[in-house]
């Protein structure tokens, strides 16, 4: 049993578990922003944009100067993945499109985006949705 609970948390806490994890605070914005984008799904595409993938991330426009794939790689970083392993993801990913993406790599885009910046949420803003009234206060602007 105590062995078993050890390789649990070996398991658990490998650098891709880790990248992919969505902290806590930001887990209904999180369930909230996938289901409005994209039920959910790693596989979904706009019609009418490039938005691609659970996060509909704008393909087109996460791509300049090699944007999203150093975000991820910055997660990776922070799992202690070397710099080896973390250009050979930064290769793969900007070989393929959003969509195709494994759901950890997307999910570690999405939360780079919403972690890194305080206003990095503000990429799913929608003006009356529910989404936005689930950003962790700590991220909020102050109202006067």
């Amino acid at each position: 049993m105590i062995l078993e609970s050890i390789l649990a948390g070996v398991i658990a806490t490998s650098p891709i578990d880790r990248v992919a994890h969505i902290p806590t605070a930001w887990q209904p914005f999180a369930q909230c922003v996938s289901a409005r984008e994209s039920r959910h799904s790693y596989r979904a595409r706009n019609r009418s944009s490039s938005a691609q993938g659970r996060w509909q991330f704008l393909d087109n426009a996460w791509r300049v100067n090699g944007g999203i794939e150093w975000i991820v790689s910055r997660q990776l970083k922070k799992a202690g993945v070397s710099w080896k392993g973390r250009i050979t993801w930064v290769r793969r990913l900007d070989a393929t499109p959003i969509y195709r993406w494994p759901a950890w790599a997307q999910d570690a885009a999405f939360v780079g985006v919403v972690t890194e910046r305080p206003s990095g949420w503000k990429h799913w803003y929608l003006s009356g949705s529910r989404c936005n009234g689930l950003v962790p206060k700590k991220t909020q602007p102050k109202e006067n």
